[in-house]
């Protein structure tokens, strides 16, 4: 997969966006290179810790606000750069032994303004329904706003706003904003 151009380019695009942004709760890439064989790599801070989505039941509601807080900072950040996540949920977030809280997984990124076919992704699960509607032109900072709101729904229901038996209907939930 490393050899093909479409590859390679939305790596180096994810390293250049996560590179960028330099926040206490966005992961620092170190290092962008290739081996000796054109296999592209990144180093990044090691990350130890636990996914938020694995002990988000077990904290409490104020302890997850103050995470949720910490995940909107950095997301603030990025939208000062004209950057959008678009696959915020828990399991994009880790959380360290002392307190750190660190928005992971910026392959789905995008940087606002640029000229670049815009794929689709995200989680139904958590997904706004623009996202949901494949409406392109409407994804925007907007969109990680109510990906930001989707996981205070989690903290305070205990799941998703979009549950659903199949990914078809989790979309459908999303696409019509329907909370579950």
């Amino acid at each position: 997969l490393a050899k093909k151009p479409d590859n390679r380019e939305k790596f180096l695009y994810e390293a250049h966006i996560t590179g960028d942004l330099d926040h206490p709760n966005i992961v620092p890439i170190h290092e962008l290179g290739a081996n000796d064989d054109g296999t592209l790599f990144y180093a990044m801070k090691l990350v130890s810790g636990t996914p938020w989505q694995d002990v988000i039941r077990e904290r409490s509601r104020k302890e997850n606000l103050e995470i949720l807080m910490k995940v909107a900072d950095a997301i603030s950040f990025a939208h000062s750069r004209n950057i959008i996540h678009r696959d915020l949920k828990p399991e994009n977030i880790m959380l360290g032994k002392f307190g750190e809280v660190l928005v992971m997984d910026w392959g789905l990124a995008i940087q606002l303004g640029r000229k670049e076919e815009l794929t689709l992704g995200g989680t139904p699960a958590y997904m706004a329904p623009e996202m949901a509607r494949h409406q392109i032109s409407k994804i925007g900072m907007q969109s990680d706003i109510y990906l930001l709101g989707a996981i205070l729904y989690e903290i305070i229901a205990g799941y998703p706003p979009h549950p659903g038996r199949t990914v078809t209907e989790c979309v459908g939930a999303a696409a019509n904003n329907q909370i579950i």
